[in-house]
Formats: C-alpha cells, sequence, structure tokens
C-alpha cells in the first residue's frame, strides 16, 4: 500500500514539475521575444497606446496561422507572441480572424464563357497558397556571405532573370501593307485638299509616320529594367509597409507565361504607380516585361526615357486633332504596332477604362486597344492571347484623391518639375499596404469561340468563313461595320472590368471611409464603430470579397486613421479626462462632410460600394415601390409584387447604369436581383411568402402605370424575361424580423443613397434647357453650381453630391435615354432638350421617377411584425 502511495506520489510530483518546466520554458521564451520585439522597434516610436496599436495594425494581411513580417529591418517573426503560439499549438484550431472563415480565392475566370480555361492553371494547392509580401527580400539570402546579406537588394536584383528578348519593331511596321495604304490614303485626301502631288504628299506622310513611330515605341531595356527593380526595392521598401500577391494567383500567371502565347495585362488605373508597379511584380518572378501603353502625357523629359525603357510605349489621348476627320496614318501605326508585338509573343499592358478613376469606382470600359486585341485575333495574326485582369488596390493612392477635378477644375498637365516635387512628397510619406490581384488566365480564342456557339453565328478565324478585310480608316485599321464583332469587343472589356472589380480586395482604409460615410455621417464613438466594423467584415467575407487586412479591430482603425490624411476625419474624445484623451477607444469619429473634403473619404468609400451594390439596389426598390404605393400597405406589412420589385430594380439599374457594371454579359441582370432578393430573405432582410391575389389589389397594382423608362437597353429586356410564371405570381412581404434586419434595411438604402441625390439634382435642372440650348460644358457647369447652392443652403445630406464626375454621367445618361438630344456646332458638343421632353410636365414626371428612388424626408410607414417604424 505505501509503495502504491510512493509511485502515486513520485507520479504527481512529475507531472508537477513537467507543468512547472513547461511554464518556465514558456516565459523565458517569451521574455526572449519581446526583447527582439524592443530591439525591433523603428527609432521615434513613441510610448503611447496609439502608436502601439497602429504599430500592430501595420503587419501586412495574411492567411491564417502564417507568419507576419516587420518591414523595417527584415526581422521575420510570429505574429503572436511565440510562447502564446506554442501554448496555443496543440489547443487551438486554425481559424481567419475576419468572420471565421477562409477568405475566398478571389480572380478565377467565368465558368459559363470560359470553362476550359477555369480549369487551367488552377488546382487547390493554388487556392492554399498563402498571402506574400514582395518586397521582403532580405531572407532569400540568409546563408550567403557578409557582403550578400549587407547588399541583400542589390543581390536580389542581380540574380533575377532579365535576358529576355525584346525584338525592335520600327521597320517592320512601316513596311507593313496596313500602314502602307493609310499613308496612300491620306496622300489622296490631301491631293485634293491642298493640291499638291501625290509623290510629294506621300513622301511628307512617309516622313512623319517615321517621326510618330519614334516617339511611340517601346525600347526596352534589360539593364534598366534590373537597375530600376534595385531602386523601386528601396524606394518602395520606405514608403509601403507591404506589396501583396497572392502565390497562387501568381503561380497561375508564371503557367501563362511558359505557354508561348502572348500574354496582356488588363489593370484597373488608379494611379500613376500602376505603370511601374505590375513591371516590378513581373521582374520579382521573372516573367518578361510587358509593353504598356501610356498617354502621351507621360512624355515629358527623362520619364519619357525612363518609362520607354520599362516597356512604355506612348498613344496620344485624342486620336484625332480635328473633328470629324481622322488621323488614318496614326490609327494604321498603333495598330499594326499592338498586332506585330502579339505576333512576336511579347505581353502587352494596357488600362481597360483608359485613365485613372476620378471617383474611386472603376470607370467604363473603353474598347480602343481591346478591339486591336480581337481584330489581331479574328484576322489570324495570333491564334490565340491570354487575357489576365488586374486589380491594385491601395490604402492610400499616390495621386490624391482627385479633389480639384470633382469640383470642376481642369486637370493639371504632367511636367518634369511637377514629378520631381511629387516623387519628393511621395518619399515623405506612408502610403501603407498595396494588394495586387491578379485573375485567372483566360483563353481569348475560347470566349470567342464560347460567343460563337451562344448566338449560333459570329466570328471564325482564316480557318473558317472569315471576314471582310479591315479598311484602314479606324484606329485598328477597319471600321467596325460588323456589329457582331462590336459587341464582342464590348461584352469582353465590360467582362475584364467586371472581373477586376470584383476580385478587388477591400482594404481598411476603404471599410472605413465607407462605414462613416453610410452609416455614421453625425459622429460614432470607437466602440460603436468597432462593432460595425466586425460586422461589415463579416458581409464582406459572405458576399465573396476578400480583405486586405487582418489583426484586432481596434488596431486597424488605428491604422487606417493614421494612412488618411488628418483633415478627412474628425476625432474627438469622448471623456473629458486629459489622462483618457489619448487612448483611441475613448476617441469619436466623425467623417468631414465639408467641400471639397468630403471627396478623399468618397474616394476610398467607393470601392465598397460594389460589394453591396445588387442588395442596395434591391432595398431601394423596395422602398420606392412601398412610398409609390403607400395607400396599399397594411399593418402588418408591405405587399409587394416580385414582377414589379424586379422591374423596379432594374429601372434603377437603368438610371446608374454608367456608375456600374450590375453583371458580366453572359449573366442576365434579372437571374442576378433574384439571387440578390434570395440573400436577403436569407439575411432576413426581407421576408417572402406566396400570397392570394385579390381583384382589387391586381386593379391598384396594374392601374398605376406610372412612368416608364425607355425599355430598349438590354437590362429592361431581361427585366421582362419571365423565369417561370410563378416566380412573377408571388408577392413579397416586408417585414422587419428583427433589429437587426431593420438596420442592415437602412444600412443598404444608404449605399446608393448619395448618387441617387446627384441624379435628382441633375435631373431637377433640366428645365434651364427649355427653349434653350447650352454647350454641354456650361450646363454641366449649372449643375455644379445649383448642386453646390443646394449644399450651402443645407438641402442636402450628400455634399458629395456636386461630383463633377458624377454629373457628367447624368448628362450621359440624359443623352442616353433621349431626354436630351446632342449635336455639333464647328467643333462644341450642344445640348438640347428632345421633343418629347421640351415641356415643364414631361420633365416634372422624369424628375418624379427618379425621386421615387430618393429616401424621404416625410414620415413614411414601414411596418414590422410589433409596431410601425417611422423615418425621416
Amino acid at each position: 500500500m505505501s509503495s502504491e502511495r510512493r509511485t502515486h506520489d513520485f507520479g504527481q510530483e512529475l507531472k508537477i514539475s513537467r507543468q512547472n518546466m513547461s511554464a518556465e520554458l514558456l516565459q523565458n521564451l517569451n521574455s526572449v521575444y519581446d526583447k527582439w520585439e524592443k530591439k525591433a522597434q523603428p527609432y521615434g516610436l513613441r510610448n503611447s497606446v496609439v502608436k502601439q496599436i497602429q504599430d500592430r495594425a501595420r503587419r501586412p494581411s495574411q492567411r491564417p496561422g502564417s507568419y507576419m513580417s516587420d518591414r523595417h529591418n527584415g526581422f521575420t517573426g510570429p505574429s503572436m507572441t511565440l510562447g502564446r503560439r506554442l501554448g496555443q499549438f496543440k489547443v487551438a484550431p486554425t481559424t481567419c480572424d475576419a468572420g471565421g472563415k477562409y477568405r475566398p480565392f478571389m480572380g478565377l475566370c467565368c465558368n459559363v464563357c470560359v470553362p476550359l480555361s477555369r480549369n487551367n492553371f488552377f488546382d487547390k494547392l493554388t487556392a492554399d497558397m498563402d498571402l506574400k509580401n514582395n518586397l521582403i527580400v532580405s531572407t532569400q539570402n540568409r546563408n550567403c556571405g557578409y557582403l550578400t546579406r549587407k547588399l541583400c537588394y542589390a543581390t536580389f536584383s542581380l540574380q533575377r532573370k532579365c535576358s529576355h528578348r525584346y525584338p525592335k519593331l520600327n521597320k517592320t511596321v512601316l513596311e507593313n501593307e496596313r500602314v502602307l495604304e493609310a499613308i496612300h490614303y491620306a496622300a489622296c485626301e490631301d491631293d485634293n485638299e491642298i493640291k499638291t502631288s501625290h509623290a510629294s504628299a506621300v513622301k511628307t506622310h512617309k516622313k512623319r509616320a517615321k517621326e510618330v513611330l519614334t516617339k511611340m515605341a517601346a525600347a526596352i531595356s534589360s539593364a534598366w529594367i534590373r537597375l530600376t527593380g534595385w531602386v523601386l526595392l528601396r524606394v518602395f521598401n520606405h514608403m509601403l509597409d507591404s506589396i501583396q500577391v497572392h502565390q497562387g494567383q501568381m503561380e497561375m500567371v508564371k503557367k501563362a507565361a511558359k505557354s508561348n502565347i502572348p500574354v496582356i495585362f488588363l489593370p484597373l488605373h488608379k494611379s500613376h504607380l500602376d505603370y511601374l508597379l505590375l513591371t516590378f511584380i513581373l521582374f520579382l518572378h521573372d516573367i518578361k516585361a510587358p509593353h504598356v501603353a501610356a498617354g502621351d502625357n507621360l512624355s515629358i523629359p527623362v520619364f519619357r526615357y525612363i518609362l520607354r525603357s520599362l516597356g512604355g510605349f506612348f498613344i496620344k489621348r485624342k486620336l484625332d486633332p480635328h473633328y470629324g476627320k481622322k488621323d488614318i496614318v496614326y490609327r494604321a501605326l498603333l495598330h499594326t504596332y499592338m498586332a506585330e508585338l502579339l505576333r512576336r509573343g511579347q505581353y502587352v499592358e494596357f488600362f481597360i477604362e483608359g485613365g485613372r478613376t476620378r471617383s474611386g469606382k472603376a470607370g467604363a470600359p473603353k474598347a480602343g486597344l481591346m478591339s486591336v486585341v480581337i481584330d489581331t485575333f479574328i484576322d489570324g495574326t495570333v491564334t490565340d492571347a491570354y487575357l489576365i485582369p488586374v486589380s491594385i488596390t491601395y490604402e492610400k493612392v499616390l495621386d490624391g484623391e482627385f479633389i480639384r477635378e470633382n469640383m470642376g477644375s481642369k486637370k493639371v498637365p504632367e511636367t518634369f518639375w511637377g514629378a520631381v516635387k511629387a516623387i519628393w512628397r511621395v518619399l515623405k510619406t506612408n502610403y501603407g499596404h498595396v494588394r495586387v490581384t491578379f485573375c485567372q488566365p483566360f483563353s481569348l480564342q475560347e470566349y470567342v469561340q464560347s460567343v460563337q456557339t451562344s448566338s449560333g453565328r459570329g466570328f471564325l478565324t482564316d480557318g473558317g468563313m472569315g471576314l471582310k478585310d479591315p479598311s484602314e480608316s479606324s484606329l485598328y485599321g477597319t471600321d467596325v461595320v460588323e456589329e457582331d464583332q462590336r459587341q464582342l469587343v464590348t461584352n469582353v472589356a465590360t467582362h475584364v472590368v467586371h472581373a477586376a472589380v470584383h476580385a478587388s480586395a477591400v482594404m481598411s482604409t476603404n471599410l472605413l471611409a465607407f462605414l462613416l460615410l453610410v452609416n455614421y455621417r453625425k459622429g460614432v464613438s470607437m466602440k460603436e464603430l468597432v462593432r460595425s466594423f466586425d460586422w461589415v467584415k463579416e458581409e464582406v467575407l459572405f458576399l465573396d470579397r476578400d480583405l486586405g487586412f487582418s489583426g484586432e479591430t481596434t488596431a486597424v482603425i488605428a491604422h487606417a486613421l493614421s494612412i488618411l490624411d488628418n483633415h478627412l476625419v474628425n476625432k474627438a474624445s469622448s471623456v473629458q479626462c486629459e489622462q483618457t484623451n489619448n487612448n483611441i477607444e475613448n476617441w469619436r469619429l466623425s467623417p468631414n462632410l465639408s467641400l471639397p473634403d468630403v471627396f478623399g473619404l468618397t474616394y476610398y468609400a467607393n470601392s465598397v460600394t460594389s460589394v453591396f451594390l445588387i442588395e442596395s439596389v434591391i432595398v431601394n426598390a423596395v422602398l420606392a415601390l412601398s412610398r409609390e404605393q403607400c395607400s396599399y400597405i397594411k399593418e402588418d406589412s408591405v405587399v409587394l409584387p416580385k414582377q414589379r420589385l424586379i422591374r423596379m430594380a432594374t429601372q434603377l439599374c437603368s438610371l446608374l447604369q454608367f456608375e456600374f457594371i450590375f453583371t458580366p454579359p453572359c449573366t442576365s441582370l434579372q437571374t442576378q436581383l433574384l439571387d440578390g432578393l434570395d440573400r436577403l430573405v436569407a439575411s432576413e432582410v426581407l421576408s417572402e411568402e406566396l400570397v392570394v391575389k385579390s381583384r382589387h389589389a391586381d386593379e391598384a397594382w396594374t392601374g398605376n402605370s406610372g412612368f416608364c423608362w425607355d425599355s430598349s437597353s438590354d437590362e429592361d429586356d431581361d427585366a421582362n424575361t419571365v423565369a417561370t410564371k410563378d416566380a412573377l405570381d408571388d408577392r413579397i412581404i416586408l417585414k422587419m424580423a428583427s433589429n437587426g434586419g431593420q438596420a442592415k434595411l437602412h444600412f443598404l438604402e444608404n449605399v446608393l443613397q448619395s448618387l441617387i441625390e446627384t441624379y435628382c439634382i441633375a435631373a431637377a435642372a433640366l428645365p434651364h434647357l427649355l427653349g434653350t440650348t447650352m454647350t454641354e460644358n456650361n450646363f454641366q457647369q449649372r449643375l455644379q453650381k445649383l448642386a453646390i447652392e443646394r449644399v450651402e443652403r443645407g438641402q442636402t445630406s450628400y455634399p458629395e453630391s456636386v461630383s463633377m464626375d458624377t454629373l457628367r454621367n447624368c448628362t450621359r445618361l440624359f443623352e442616353k435615354q433621349n431626354v436630351i438630344a446632342l449635336y455639333y456646332l464647328d467643333t462644341q458638343r450642344m445640348l438640347e432638350l428632345d421633343v418629347m421632353y421640351d415641356t415643364e410636365v414631361a420633365l416634372a414626371e422624369y424628375l418624379h421617377v427618379i425621386e421615387l428612388f430618393r429616401s424621404s424626408r416625410s414620415n413614411y410607414k414601414v411596418c414590422s411584425d410589433t409596431d410601425v417604424t417611422a423615418r425621416s
């Protein structure tokens, strides 16, 4: 018995001894790691709560369980204390800190249009790869000699493979038959206009063609790429916290680069840094540099030579110097130059939107250069090409938020000294993290064949029916008279933009600005903001969009505030005690809504709008219908026919058609709206059930026909296409199932209200065209002046409604819907009201339709199961 007791006591002592040793070991490991952390802190870091939180939040976003990197000294260590990580290794599951789910793999290509490409280059291992900070190169040579480790950036740059072949094409382009025909055609026109000899005119145009091509063409130098790569490694490490790229996406790009098929990179355009950033990342991964289409506004001394050496070729922002007369020689040169690049297997990069976005939203795709690519494939110059949409998301944009241009000022031309000053300013500022998303490469050949199969007609390459020989009078050598080909170009460009937008990561600054403008225009405490921030993060992930950050929410918000300019967000302490004023948890934040500063936050917030776009459209359509049919609201619910709801939602999409791409070309808008409606029902924002139709109700709904938009657009056709009869017979019963559902309803309503406000203001200004004409510029300036007056009088809660970018889109909408007619007087674009709208009654009816979507200031009932809620 005593022997058993001694054995038991010895076992207990051994167990206690092991526990003590484990605890002591963890304590010692924590102590050692704390010393490393202190040594790793940058100089000048103040010992304050705010700075500590900001420092924690600067760690780049990575997949769960991966390690974070300190950019200041190249030290790589765990994101949490080592002792805690070891202690939790056996007991804590690997989970994502954002919403409790793994982040989605972004950028897969369309499974409808290119199913074969969807399965190409992608597998489960690709999706399971991590994000990587491309600025961390110091650990690559950790086992090498002292000098190699000391000069890690130079060593890393010298190890890159830059010995790719970049052919000179000037002679080939000038001798191309398309260019010679264009020169001959231009010379014939000169014969008729200025009565000169044909030989002299041909000689003049040949000389000009040579000069134009010399200024246009790139002259890529591998030595310059290597040198610039080394310089950018040092510069980016100074001004950025990280450049995050998903390694799985990069692997897909590498596989496409090894296929001996031309690769075309199609990034969205937000900053001048985009020109360098993509080439820099490809350099880091030993991929051939692309030829990058750049506007001739960047062809300034010194920088012109650098950009051309890195792959830039310059094209005119305005191809035709005179209205009504095409520069056929220049267009033929540009088309032939790009076609030769693709034929030689070179990579090409151009910005599908054209210029940089002024609003933070993706711009409408420009079909010019894309039409060259399509035409090159159709005429058999290339048999295939891989298209790669790319999204580059910044926590802080280097170019600013285009505040001056949103207020109507003209763009300041780029100059040498202006560029030098901008670079000096940039080097003194921290721009946070950058996330670059490469979408899955998809085959142009497969996409075209998919269009042919679905339409039953279309284009074949030289092996098939072929097309008419291209003429020489447009950008790509042909006026596209084939409507099918024109539609194909538009569809490809739209698909690319839609894919890039929905692959974009939401950065911390984007989400903070979005929340402040959508939910908290009057200010919010940090405690409430943290709660809402966590909720929105979960919603973003639920909608299959990725986040560009991770970490403790308070730290993330503090980091975003440190990145945003101080004048964009007002900070005040909610506690009067001086000792707690520096504690971020006691802060109260409010957005700066004064003009023009509000455009700064709007720029960042607009990147998030696309996440909630479809749901916001449906909610605004539901509320618009309830306001229109207020006499039929019951005490316990609002009964809405699904058919009318989808029509109203389609009408709102038509109103905002120049602001967003709601759906890819292969998907009907009605399908997207019905899917969004299902998500709202699933989240209990709306409830749906089948109710018995009454004759009185049918008469009430059909009797109120209201005003109809022009139904010639595809979106309206989709709305009138019914999947099944039963789907249209359903009635949507709007109920506030819970406080959470009601809060989300109001949140989704607010997402689009600032844009709707702008369109209301623009429509209200249409009577200024009654009985008169006006130049387009003068009309837009009049719109902005009226919008500013409304803001100054306090008649709107949305000062960003004065944005010139949105007001220009309003004008485009009025032209598209034939409310105003456009004609040219000499070179000026003139506007006048269409005959159908040249009365006050017609304009008032048009305005009424838009105002239905506007959040009403008067009380209206939105009934729940328990009470009636009144909103103002």
